[in-house]
């Protein structure tokens, strides 16, 4: 989702952070998975929601870089044997499968403990770093991300919604909602930023439901709504969306955009 120029810079950033070391087995795994072909749709929304406020992406590049770090550390631990048991992620072995088990695990977990050595370094009001912090945080635990992926690893799909919020909204709510902070936005635009990213994120994992069904029709929405009432719901997510940006009087042309591409294209 970003534009060669933004994507330069996060790869650039990345490495800044986490340089090439052919020596280390583990910085080769957290690499690999890190820059491997990817949408990086959750730095776009980082970079996209600052637009906003008039804030350049270099400015936030390094949140960039730690969103995309603490996401690809829940695909590296979703891919294992214990949760999904995928061999493939992002077009290539997943680091189970290229590496080991063991060092895949510790890849994750060097990635997210990366990601907040990035966040409290931040040439930023420490005020400014501790809500940015906080909001991340509640987006990646238990009452969002990880206690997403134990509903799906308990197959609870009579919750296949919540299970989608907290997997996946919930992240892409909190990239938008930093570019709030960093902006010095009002409660309101905070709140709108956030609301568009709930309702965008839902839209992706729906869309995302629609062409898996037939792989997986046991954990998916398509299987409890059907195919009519699953395209009502995206369309209800895309109306909403729509009323959040609405309350934003500046620049959103970037989150427009990828509104309509994720609803139209997935």
């Amino acid at each position: 989702m970003l534009d060669e120029i933004t994507k330069n810079l996060l790869i650039a950033e990345i490495s800044k952070f986490l340089p090439e070391d052919s020596q280390s087995k583990l910085i080769s795994a957290m690499r690999y998975v890190l820059l491997a072909p990817a949408k990086y749709i959750r730095p776009f929304l980082v970079t996209a929601s600052s637009r906003v406020f008039n804030v350049k992406a270099e400015k936030v590049m390094p949140i960039a870089v730690a969103v995309e770090c603490v996401h690809t550390y829940s695909l590296i631990h979703d891919d294992l044997p214990c949760m999904d048991n995928s061999d493939i992620r992002r077009g290539q072995l997943s680091c189970h499968k290229r590496f080991d088990e063991a060092t895949a695990v510790l890849a994750g977990d060097a990635l997210l403990t990366l990601a907040f050595e990035i966040l409290s370094s931040l040439n930023e009001d420490s005020n400014k770093c501790c809500e940015i912090i906080k909001v991340l945080s509640q987006a990646m635990g238990a009452k969002g991300m990880v206690g997403g992926q134990i509903l799906d690893i308990d197959a609870d799909f009579s919750k296949i919604k919540e299970i989608h919020l907290l997997k996946t909204a919930k992240l892409f709510a909190a990239s938008c909602e930093i570019g709030a902070i960093i902006g010095n936005a009002t409660d309101e635009q905070r709140r709108a930023l956030h609301d568009y990213g709930i309702n965008l994120g839902l839209i992706f994992q729906a869309k995302d439901d629609i062409e898996d069904h037939k792989q997986d029709k046991v954990s998916n929405l398509m299987s409890i709504l059907g195919k009519s009432e699953t395209k009502n719901y995206i369309e209800s997510l895309f109306k909403q969306a729509l009323d959040n940006l609405s309350k934003l009087s500046d620049e959103t042309n970037y989150l427009y955009s990828l509104l309509n591409q994720v609803k139209n294209d997935g």
